[in-house]
C-alpha cells in the first residue's frame, strides 16, 4: 500500500471520528438540557449510521484512488445517494419516526460527515494529476 494513501486513510478516520465525537456530545449535552424527556434513539443511530457508512465509503474511495482517479467524483456521488437510500430503508422499516421535529437529528450527523468526506476526497482529487495519464 501507497504510504500517502494510509497517511490519508489514518487522518481520515482520526478527522472523523473526532468530529464526530464532539458532535455527538454536544447534541447529546443539548437534548438531555432542554428536552431531557426525549428519547436518544435516532440520534444515536444516526450517528453510528452515518459514521458507520462514511468511514466504509470513504475508506474505499481513499483505498482505490490509485486504480479509480478518473471515476473518484462519480463513486462520491453515488455514494452519497446510496448512504441517503440505505438511510431512508431502514428508517422505514424500523420503529423510527423521521418528521419536521427530529429532522436535525439526522442531518447534524449527515452533513458533518459529508464536510470530512468532500474534505478528503477534493484533497485526493486535488493532489491527482490528470495531465500525465494517456
Amino acid at each position: 500500500m501507497n504510504p500517502v494513501i494510509f497517511k490519508d486513510l489514518l487522518r481520515f478516520t482520526f478527522l472523523l471520528f473526532l468530529v464526530a465525537g464532539i458532535s455527538y456530545g454536544l447534541h447529546y449535552g443539548f437534548l438531555t438540557y432542554f428536552q431531557n424527556d426525549r428519547p436518544m434513539d435516532l440520534v444515536n443511530f444516526a450517528y453510528k449510521f452515518n459514521v458507520g457508512i462514511t468511514l466504509l465509503f470513504t475508506s474505499t474511495i481513499i483505498l482505490a484512488s490509485e486504480h479509480l482517479k478518473e471515476q473518484l467524483g462519480f463513486i462520491f456521488l453515488i455514494s452519497g445517494m446510496v448512504k441517503l437510500g440505505i438511510f431512508f430503508y431502514l428508517i422505514k422499516t424500523s420503529d423510527f419516526v423521521l418528521d419536521k421535529s427530529v429532522f436535525l437529528h439526522f442531518f447534524v450527523p449527515y452533513a458533518l460527515c459529508i464536510v470530512v468526506e468532500i474534505v478528503f476526497i477534493a484533497k485526493i482529487l486535488n493532489r491527482t494529476n490528470f495531465s500525465n495519464d494517456k
